[in-house]
């Protein structure tokens, strides 16, 4: 098992503002962050991640997912660890799904970027958890409506074979339910049927509210409201801009 030195007491530690080593390192040009994106599946935290990365081009994207797979496919001690849970159809637990994350992170720090953290933490566990060795001192939390969420999910269709993408309110096919290269039919996804969606927003505002408000009494929150995320994107784009600089 790799032993994970905690990234807080460097913090505490070292006048250089630092994430990760206890060594003594030359100070960042700019000080660096440590940021969490939060938001409800479909609600546009992918496209808003995208727009954050081409703007702030010092900050390093992880995710959780990418960062796992990534492990397990390159047979590390890690990824040989959790590909056992996996195996066994077991959740990856939350103590090396942080370890992963740090060591993922280890580089970017010591090179002074700021890092910016999709897909975890999901619950107040895993909050708590992090927050023993991360210092977490930026959190964007976007709060999409429900209906407009199960809006644009209702809409999409899917040609199984190739798995294009189709929506009805953007990119719709040439032909009603068809699929343009093959001309076969479209269909919906199970989990993309509204009631569905709606039981699914419904489990992620449950879990995830604490986890809200574990970071806002910490006051390093800011939720963005609206139904467009482009709109969004400039109000989350000024509020980075004033912290980051």
């Amino acid at each position: 098992m790799l032993c994970v030195p905690k990234i807080r007491v460097a913090v505490r530690q070292s006048i250089s503002r630092t994430y990760f080593s206890t060594l003594q390192q030359p100070a960042p040009q700019e000080e660096s962050h440590f940021i969490l994106i939060l938001g409800k599946p479909g609600g546009g935290k992918g496209t808003i991640s995208n727009k954050i990365l081409a703007d702030f081009p010092r900050l390093h994207h992880m995710s959780t997912g990418d960062i796992l797979r990534a492990n397990v496919r390159d047979e590390t001690a890690l990824g040989k660890e959790a590909k056992s849970y996996m195996d066994e159809g077991k959740l990856v637990p939350d103590r090396l799904m942080i370890d992963l994350v740090v060591e993922d992170a280890a580089p970017h720090i010591e090179d002074g970027d700021s890092l910016l953290l999709d897909g975890f933490p999901r619950t107040l566990g895993q909050a708590k958890a992090l927050d023993e060795v991360v210092n977490v001192d930026l959190v964007i939390n976007l709060d999409i409506p429900t209906e407009t969420i199960v809006e644009r999910i209702a809409d999409r269709w899917i040609h199984p074979t190739s798995g294009r993408v189709y929506s009805y309110s953007y990119k719709p096919p040439k032909i009603r339910g068809l699929d343009d290269e093959t001309g076969e039919p479209l269909i919906q996804r199970d989990d993309d049927k509204p009631e569905k969606v709606r039981t699914r927003l419904q489990a992620y505002d449950e879990v995830t509210a604490p986890l809200v408000n574990f970071y806002d009494k910490r006051n390093v929150l800011k939720t963005f409201h609206g139904t467009k995320s482009d709109v969004i994107y400039l109000e989350v784009k000024e509020w980075l801009e004033e912290k980051t600089h």
